[in-house]
């Protein structure tokens, strides 16, 4: 016969290890690439439909950092609409006319 101790401590072992397995399967599926990709793009989702909400409010601010964005990106092309004034630099150097 087992005594009573030993019995208790073996049903503890069965106990923990039971919540051990348990534990390591949760992690393994909370770990697992398509669990991660499912919550990243339930973030995303979310906070484009914030942002789409942000937008409707305001269309006035929110079309002011749009053109603010395009201006800071297309600045090289703007700046070359208001220089063309200049005439282009010449490759060659000035020649002398022949006095013959």
């Amino acid at each position: 016969m087992i005594p009573p101790t030993l019995a208790a401590a073996q049903a503890d072992v069965l106990v923990k290890r039971a919540r051990l397995k348990a534990s390591i399967a949760e992690a393994k599926h909370r770990l697992s690439p398509a669990t991660i990709a499912s919550g990243v793009a339930d973030d995303l989702r979310d906070k484009a439909e914030d942002g789409v909400a942000l937008v409707r409010e305001r269309p006035g601010v929110a079309a002011g950092i749009a053109t603010g964005i395009v201006a800071l990106l297309a600045r090289k092309r703007i700046a070359r609409l208001f220089h063309r004034d200049a005439p282009p630099p010449s490759p060659l150097p000035p020649t002398v006319p022949n006095k013959e």
